[in-house]
């Protein structure tokens, strides 16, 4: 217990911290441009299906309460993606999200397209998330602080990310085991998928119609759910990992519709190391513009004579 304390409370740095705010803010500045908030607002009562604390409202808001709350939580959340008073736009902009998305999840169906999202981004809440790469440290709004206050939101978040598809892939064995991959339960998702649209999808039926390669398919989903857990302690592994997932919330959109970029791109800001990514960048740019600069400087000299001028 005493080791995963000092991993969750290791040292970190704030650019780090910085990439993982200006990313999921950013994120979320997009995901509040989204009008199906305004399209549901105002819903008869006798739709509204709450769930949490949405039970504190009798019914969905009106448009006249949802739609400035979208305009000033987008502009919280760009403000808080450039680092300009990060510590209050940014809970700010998670606030005005987690209203906006109780309204999508309070219509009978549990909606959890940007669930992943706001989860990770309750770390960065306390955190000092603009003391790099931020208006405010341009400005000499912040001072350094302890390296752990950096590092312990960065690994809480890759614990939020590992933990939601780990036990996405164990309630999936839980339910129905492991017939869920080997069973027919992936052909008949694809074929109602397919059934249901105005025309038959091609990607869905390429799949259902071959039992192997659906199994394939499911199999994948669940080892890469099941085996999540590894970006923790395994920091090589997280490339394939995130491209894992970007593939999976693909092919879940290609075949179902279903659109998870935001959850993508989530699993992306937090398991890629864009500090040491750019440092890389930049360190093979020097690298190149230090070798152009020694081949002109060892070019041998021009020694031909000058042409004679003519009289």
């Amino acid at each position: 217990m005493r080791r995963v304390e000092r991993w969750i409370f290791s040292d970190g740095t704030p650019e780090r911290l910085a990439a993982i705010r200006i990313g999921l803010c950013s994120v979320l500045a997009l995901r509040l441009t989204r009008t199906v908030y305004l399209s549901i607002a105002g819903q008869p009562h006798s739709l509204y299906r709450p769930l949490s604390f949405m039970h504190l409202l009798h019914s969905m808001p009106p448009w006249g309460v949802v739609l400035p709350i979208q305009i000033v939580g987008g502009l919280a959340a760009v403000l808080a993606a450039l680092g300009w008073r990060a510590r209050h736009t940014l809970p700010f902009a998670w606030a005005c999200g987690l209203f906006l998305g109780g309204m999508t999840t309070s219509l009978g169906k549990v909606v959890h397209n940007d669930v992943l999202l706001l989860l990770c981004m309750v770390p960065l809440l306390p955190a000092p998330v603009s003391d790099a790469w931020s208006l405010d440290a341009r400005a000499g709004r912040t001072k350094p602080s302890d390296p752990m206050r950096y590092g312990w939101p960065v690994q809480t978040a890759l614990i939020v990310v590992a933990g939601s598809y780990f036990f996405s892939g164990f309630s999936k064995l839980i339910n129905s085991g492991p017939a869920w991959a080997f069973g027919s339960n992936m052909r008949w998702v694809l074929y109602i998928s397919s059934d249901s649209r105005p025309s038959p999808d091609h990607w869905s039926l390429f799949i259902a119609d071959r039992a192997w390669l659906a199994h394939l398919v499911a199999a994948s989903i669940l080892l890469l759910e099941l085996g999540f857990p590894v970006v923790l302690f395994w920091k090589r592994a997280r490339p394939a990992f995130v491209a894992g997932a970007i593939l999976f919330h693909l092919g879940t959109w290609l075949t179902l519709g279903l659109d998870y970029w935001a959850q993508a791109a989530t699993v992306a800001i937090v398991l890629i190391d864009w500090p040491a990514l750019v440092a890389r960048a930049r360190g093979r740019s020097n690298a190149t513009k230090g070798a152009a600069e020694g081949r002109l400087r060892t070019r041998p000299p021009d020694l031909r004579p000058e042409p004679r001028a003519s009289r």
